[in-house]
């Protein structure tokens, strides 16, 4: 049976994390059957940080501040290291987990950056349910790059705490 993918997806500051966060509550999963990354942001949206799903560990990815090492993307620093850190956590807990978080799919993975590594791994793994947020103008280009529309696929459209199911 190939794998299940949720999509959960909404504009810029729409809800999508905190949809996400809802939704894995209702599942009621073991810690071990779980891995996969959040993003979190700071309240003024200047800083955001990876928390990955199995360690509980965050590590800053982008800020309007110099980071070390960091390549500049607009008004932002991003440290490639953080990402090439998630991807291989992700990839070293796939085997065992029963469903997989991308928090979120976007700009980054579609240039092949950011989670692009892990998340294509992730959809290899019959045996793996996949849950991603997706900004809504991104979304077909996912749906299309990632050949999404050969899976199950659902899509949760959320916007400030409201859901709507398609």
């Amino acid at each position: 049976m190939p794998n299940k993918i949720t999509l959960i997806t909404a504009e810029r500051n729409g809800g999508k994390t905190t949809t996400l966060m809802a939704y894995l509550e209702k599942r009621f999963l073991e810690p071990s059957e779980l891995c996969g990354v959040l993003s979190l942001a700071n309240p003024e949206k200047t800083c955001y940080r990876l928390k990955d799903l199995t360690s509980k560990e965050e590590r800053v990815v982008m800020d309007i501040n110099p980071l070390p090492d960091a390549r500049t993307y607009k008004r932002f620093f991003v440290d490639d290291s953080v990402f090439a850190w998630m991807n291989y956590q992700i990839m070293q807990n796939l085997s065992q987990a029963k469903l997989v978080v991308f928090d979120e799919i976007g700009r980054f993975e579609l240039d092949g950056d950011g989670l692009d590594a892990s998340f294509r791994r992730a959809l290899q793994i019959p045996s793996v349910e996949v849950v991603a947020t997706v900004r809504k103008p991104f979304l077909e280009s996912v749906i299309k790059e990632y050949a999404l529309d050969m899976f199950p696929l659902e899509i949760i459209e959320c916007g400030y705490g409201k859901e709507k199911e398609s």
